[in-house]
């Protein structure tokens, strides 16, 4: 952990360097929080840095039964670089492209993880699962990656009860590197390239450690986060109306009063109890 650390903080600080040197950055919504405007330019895509910095630990200090997850996380990780690029595309990926090809390798994965585990007597009822849980987890990280810290605050308490294996002990060094760069104010952002693989490895190491059922109530940020969209579009869709200020969940708390340091130190307050919760209950770990 302490190497992946070491090598994150080492390859975000140039990340931010290579990024600002290029004159690359992310572009902010304007009809945001105003609050967001100042952060107009900020070097993305950080998830390359931590992403590679955990894989070189992992290999270097030595491997576990989850080595067939960095393919996992490599192929999110491309899908959600397409994504940061998109403005640079020809043309951006459509949502149901990107759905339909985060399904094909979620379940190219789950074909994998269902010979190594099993949650149901069924086979095939444990390939969806599993499928669903990797494509659910990615897409509600990247909603929840929307203020300075919050994903990686999330992420690394997820990453706590998993400390024995060198998967999760490297992935939570990455994470921890890029933290340091990213608490308020953030000085680079992980972009869909770091939320989308991120989502998808912890929820492949939840799988993979038989603990998935335990995932939806320690992940509680993230599913709160992934409702809330859900539920405000279908409630606009209803009645022309918005159910919240903004979605996802923590703009709404933003446009309630609560300034963005309070969200984020709170949401991961909240997670550690969930997770503290979901293994004490599940005997997980």
């Amino acid at each position: 952990m302490a190497l992946a650390l070491l090598l994150s903080w080492i390859f975000t600080g140039f990340w931010i360097s290579l990024m600002k040197g290029l004159g690359l950055g992310k572009r902010v919504r304007q009809d945001g929080p105003q609050t967001h405007l100042t952060k107009e330019g900020t070097p993305s895509m950080g998830g390359v840095a931590f992403l590679l910095a955990a894989f070189l630990a992992y290999v270097a200090t030595g491997k576990d039964a989850f080595l067939g997850l960095w393919l996992l996380g490599l192929g999110f990780a491309l899908l959600g670089l397409l994504d940061d690029l998109g403005g640079s595309l020809a043309r951006p990926l459509r949502a149901r492209e990107k759905l339909a090809l985060q399904s094909l390798m979620a379940l190219v994965f789950a074909l994998w993880a269902a010979r190594q585990v099993a949650y149901t007597p069924w086979p095939i009822l444990d390939v969806l699962l599993i499928a669903l849980a990797v494509v659910g987890a990615a897409n509600a990280f990247n909603f929840t990656d929307g203020l300075d810290g919050l994903l990686a605050s999330v992420a690394a308490i997820l990453l706590l009860p998993f400390h024995g294996y060198p998967f999760a002990q490297t992935l939570l060094g990455g994470v921890l590197g890029f933290l340091w760069h990213n608490a308020p104010r953030a000085k680079v952002f992980m972009g869909d390239t770091g939320s989308q693989a991120l989502g998808a490895l912890v929820a492949g190491l939840f799988v993979l450690s038989g603990n998935l059922w335990l995932l939806p109530l320690a992940a509680i940020v993230p599913v709160l986060e992934v409702l809330s969209v859900v539920v405000q579009v279908a409630y606009f869709r209803r009645t022309g109306r918005r159910l919240l200020r903004m979605s996802p969940l923590h703009h709404h708390l933003e446009l309630s009063g609560w300034d963005e340091a309070k969200v984020v130190f709170r949401f991961a307050i909240l997670t550690a109890l969930a997770t503290a919760l979901a293994f004490g209950l599940g005997g997980g770990g």
